[in-house]
């Protein structure tokens, strides 16, 4: 009878932690996408949308950097109206425009203040080798996944074991913000966005 019933205790704890994780392991995940956007590109609307289309990821944050350091074409107030008008016009939802500075930060601890869904961090192949470079693994490791999305020709190496490849259509992978201020006038920019 001890034995039936230390049988029944273990399964009860065992089907209780698969439960438990089962429920964990399927929340969907807030993605975060930090940028200058300056401006925003095609290539930047087919990774949030691409990030949309994960079935792993419910919503996207969409942050716009304004950081002292870098010298910016457009203001921040530009970038975030740029920004918002080609989220409406691709009508993408469940987005979320928000930004941030150098006293204004939405790092991990911020994000993690705003929300009890496991974060994932959004970064193209070149910002993730610097983000490597320049931060631990454990400081990585407190996001729950990242997803990295290839640039150019390139086949990611993914440097941790949160890591995961968010492709995109191979047309929008040579795009970027440098490329096109070089080839555009300001107020041409602005008024196409």
């Amino acid at each position: 009878m001890r034995n039936i019933y230390l049988l029944c205790s273990i399964g009860a704890v065992v089907l209780i932690f698969l439960g438990i994780y089962s429920i964990r392991s399927d929340k969907k995940m807030m993605g975060v996408y930090w940028g200058a956007f300056d401006p925003p590109t095609e290539a930047h609307i087919a990774i949030i949308t691409a990030a949309l289309n994960d079935p792993a990821i419910e919503k996207v944050l969409v942050v716009v950097n304004n950081h002292a350091y870098k010298n910016y074409t457009f203001p921040l107030g530009v970038r975030l109206r740029m920004m918002k008008k080609v989220i409406d016009k691709y009508g993408l939802k469940n987005v979320e425009l928000l930004w941030q500075d150098d006293t204004h930060r939405l790092d991990i601890l911020a994000l993690r203040k705003m929300t009890n869904a496991p974060i994932c961090a959004i970064a193209g192949y070149d910002a993730y080798k610097k983000w490597v470079d320049f931060s631990t693994p454990e400081e990585r490791s407190s996001f729950d996944a990242i997803a990295v999305v290839p640039r150019d020709n390139d086949s990611p190496v993914l440097f941790d074991k949160i890591t995961f490849i968010l492709p995109i259509n191979t047309k929008y992978r040579d795009i970027s913000s440098t490329k096109l201020r070089a080839q555009l006038t300001s107020p041409e920019i602005e008024n196409n966005h």
